[in-house]
């Protein structure tokens, strides 16, 4: 077997993670129905900054149904990475395995807790796991080559590895950045201001940066 075969077996999603994860995904549901007398009629899905809920679900729907469209968008993806034919980094393929799964038990046990009597706010909850989320992903950003996957990705920057290599470095020192930000200041008054601004600024900078990069490279050719 060719050295390139056996990376690409290596990297390969075992059906035993598949079903772990899943089986992961799906454990809030069982915490619905242990706290089933506490919940009220209907349970709220999405927050707004001011913690009221936008919409909501009757139960039990309301703990059921995003698990397991947590699982099927976990499905979908480690099936993608099994059936890929470019390999990525190791660690890189575990976080994309475990990523849902664990936002899966966040999310949904504090759509479950919080309607049952928790008292902490959404943004208080949220914000800290994404920023999180945030310094694992630019961690390892810089370590990802071009693929259809994972990275910052846009036309002008998938087609130049030169490019590709630059702008995934310099993201991911920025959401490594943004992420302790934001982790830092996640339970002060001005968090959620703060959160929204160096999303924006994030964005902004790298989409700029990407652009004249590309331009750069263009030029130079």
């Amino acid at each position: 077997m060719s050295k390139l075969n056996k990376l690409n077996e290596k990297k390969q999603v075992s059906v035993a993670t598949m079903v772990v994860t899943s089986i992961l995904c799906l454990l809030p549901i069982a915490l619905g129905f242990i706290l089933w007398n506490k919940l009220p009629k209907m349970i709220p899905q999405q927050y707004g900054w001011d913690d009221q809920a936008n919409w909501s679900l009757p139960k039990p729907l309301g703990f059921i149904l995003c698990p397991v469209l947590m699982v099927l968008i976990n499905l979908i993806l480690q099936l993608t990475l099994r059936l890929s034919k470019k390999p990525l980094n190791d660690k890189i393929v575990a976080i994309i395995c475990w990523l849902i799964p664990v936002l899966s038990v966040f999310v949904n046990s504090f759509l479950v807790l919080k309607p049952a009597g928790l008292k902490i706010s959404a943004s208080n909850a949220v914000i800290p796991m994404v920023s999180i989320v945030f310094i694992m992903i630019g961690n390892y950003m810089p370590k990802t080559e071009p693929n259809a996957l994972v990275g910052i990705r846009a036309p002008w920057i998938n087609n130049n590895p030169d490019v590709w290599t630059k702008t995934q470095r310099f993201g991911g020192f920025l959401f490594v950045v943004t992420g302790f930000l934001n982790l830092a200041t996640s339970f002060t008054s001005s968090s959620r201001q703060v959160f929204i601004i160096s999303i924006a600024i994030l964005m902004l900078v790298v989409l700029v940066y990407s652009l004249v990069l590309a331009a750069k490279t263009k030029n130079e050719q």
